[in-house]
């Protein structure tokens, strides 16, 4: 259900230059001034990012605190604590955040997953709002529709399509005016200012049971892992038995590879961010890293299988029924208190040290 993109980088800029291609950059503080353009994407790796200046492509960055006052001509993404936007967006933006205030012009969509986004009277969003999070004061204009999941939502601006929305508590204030209907998903009334208005129907659905909610949120993810472990069975059979044969005929150092590559590695990567010829070296690795710990993930079913096939048949089988079995049971033992993430922490880092091992050894060979 959630959106997001994601983002990272690195380099230099020189104050008052226009600057060709993509530019990357990284530092304790990342500033764009008002008197600099960057002609293509922008890329910003920093505790504090801060655009005064003009952007003519996308803007990646990932930070602490990043501001926005200046102008970006194609997309927005971020991640980072707070963001703020004062300037002006040419498409969508896209931000995972701890907190979200928009005060300027965005193009296109308005994608936000944080704690809390305000949205002051002096911004103008045109296309969608898609909110994900605890708390949405909403008091612009948004040219098309709100959708998402809020605890408490306030909308007291003008909306120029519909509010389809699942929350705790909906307020409309006195200046709200909705051009299209409003749906949600609450347990108690709207609250509505007496000037509020709504041109379409006001329909209010009832939560959903708690049991089904509770299937559907182990479902989900069940049938995700499957089809990404059947996904890695189908095409890369041979790897997957050669890391399954190794776990279980090297389990200790698998476990010790696997440890030391899921903490030393971030410690490596911001070693090398620290320094600009380094910066390259660490983007890539910092990608290699988050690649390797998502397919470590994503076969973790698979191990599993492989283990129980080898206790009932003596020999380690990848085999559909065994991975369907092995992912279940990975998804069974999140529920096991104390125990259950116990093991599975270990199934981990055996999992990631044995398929370290052998991309190391494909790399090497090749």
């Amino acid at each position: 259900m959630l959106r997001l993109s994601l983002l990272i980088v690195t380099v230099f800029a020189l104050p008052g230059m226009v600057f060709a291609s993509s530019v990357l950059r990284t530092g304790e503080s990342v500033t764009i001034s008002a008197e600099q353009a960057v002609e293509g994407d922008f890329y910003g790796l920093s505790n504090a990012i801060a655009v005064s200046g003009e952007v003519t492509g996308d803007l990646l960055v990932a930070g602490t605190n990043v501001t926005v006052n200046g102008r970006v001509g194609s997309d927005l993404s971020a991640l980072a604590g707070g963001v703020d936007i004062d300037g002006v967006i040419g498409d969508d933006v896209r931000i995972v955040a701890g907190e979200v205030t928009v005060a300027g012009e965005v193009l296109g969509d308005l994608v936000v997953v944080a704690g809390s986004l305000t949205v002051l009277s002096t911004a103008n969003v045109a296309g969608d709002i898609i909110f994900f999070g605890t708390n949405a004061e909403i008091a612009g204009t948004v040219g098309k529709s709100i959708f998402g999941t809020s605890e408490k939502i306030r909308v007291d601006g003008t909306v120029g399509g519909d509010i389809d929305i699942k929350t705790a508590g909906l307020t409309l204030g006195e200046r709200a005016d909705v051009a299209g209907l409003i749906k949600y998903t609450s347990g108690v009334e709207i609250v509505r200012a007496q000037n509020a208005r709504v041109a379409g129907a006001v329909v209010k659905n009832d939560p959903v049971l708690a049991e089904v909610d509770g299937v559907r949120t182990v479902m989900i993810p069940l049938l995700v892992v499957l089809f990404a472990a059947l996904v890695w069975f189908l095409f890369f059979r041979r790897l997957l038995n050669k890391v399954v044969i190794h776990t279980g005929e090297h389990t200790l150092r698998s476990m010790l590879i696997g440890f030391g590559i899921f903490f030393l590695v971030p410690i490596a990567v911001g070693i090398l961010l620290m320094s600009t010829l380094g910066s390259l070296l660490g983007v890539t690795l910092l990608f290699s890293y988050f690649v390797l710990i998502f397919v470590t993930l994503t076969i973790l079913g698979i191990t599993v299988g492989a283990y129980i096939a080898k206790l009932s048949t003596k020999t380690p089988s990848v085999s559909i029924p065994y991975i369907v079995l092995g992912t279940a049971m990975v998804m069974a033992l999140l529920f096991v208190p104390l125990l259950g993430p116990v093991v599975l922490l270990a199934a981990f880092f055996v999992t990631l040290g044995a398929l370290s091992t052998h991309v190391y050894r494909l790399i090497r060979f090749s």
